[in-house]
């Protein structure tokens, strides 16, 4: 189970929010809340960083390669080499046929794992299809947002409408990242959660943002669109 609770940690969990072709995968790898070499956990059903040897873009995290595992028992024991190693790492949970429960029990493992004395950040992509209430969260996926963080965890999840998600995953985020929303009720969502007018919401376009930082106020624009320049 979690071990060495250490109640000095920041809170750094970090939700990211676009509609399709916002580019919400793109701000999870360069948006600068990752470090640079991560212990890095993935619950990847779709296969979004999949590594793709002889591609130069869209492969693997950030352009590094990343391995990832269909069966639970291929994920368990390459996470628990990987993670014993004390090296950085990317590793993905794709499983066949995702499910709440493959995610889940993805986060049960990452929450047994988790150690007060060493980072794990841990990102959880589509995460609005595995919710199945916009209330609070109390399985295994809300116990690491609401006691990860003193315990090493850095949760980063991923989701396209932000009225979909438990309230547990928004509130416990202190830093969100949102792109261009498809409905004005998911744009004033993120617009209320910033502090910000709706209309700066509206005004995304794609692979642009707003990132919204811990203290109440503290807002900040700011665009990838470098990151595919020639």
């Amino acid at each position: 189970m979690a071990i060495n609770k250490n109640n000095r940690l920041k809170p750094l969990h970090c939700a990211y929010t676009a509609g399709t072709g916002g580019g919400k995968a793109v701000a999870v790898q360069y948006a600068g809340m990752m470090p640079k070499s991560p212990c890095l956990a993935m619950f990847d059903p779709y296969g979004d960083y999949v590594y793709k040897t002889g591609c130069e873009y869209d492969t693997g995290f950030a352009g590094k390669r990343t391995y990832h595992y269909a069966t639970r028992a291929a994920f368990a024991e390459a996470f628990k080499n990987a993670w014993g190693s004390k090296k950085p790492f990317r590793i993905g949970y794709k499983p066949e046929n995702p499910t709440r429960d493959e995610m889940l029990w993805f986060c049960n493992l990452m929450w047994l794992a988790s150690d007060g004395h060493r980072r794990l950040d841990v990102v959880i992509e589509e995460l609005a299809k595995w919710c199945d209430s916009t209330g609070k969260e109390q399985s295994s996926l809300g116990q690491c947002f609401t006691g990860g963080r003193k315990f090493g965890l850095v949760m980063h999840p991923v989701f396209q409408r932000s009225t979909e998600v438990p309230k547990t995953i928004l509130a416990m985020s202190p830093y969100k990242i949102v792109g261009m929303q498809e409905t004005l009720a998911d744009a004033t969502r993120m617009a209320k959660e910033c502090g910000v007018d709706v209309q700066d919401i509206l005004a995304l376009e794609e692979l642009t943002y707003i990132k919204k930082n811990p203290k109440l106020g503290d807002v900040e624009p700011f665009s990838l669109k470098h990151v595919f320049d020639d």
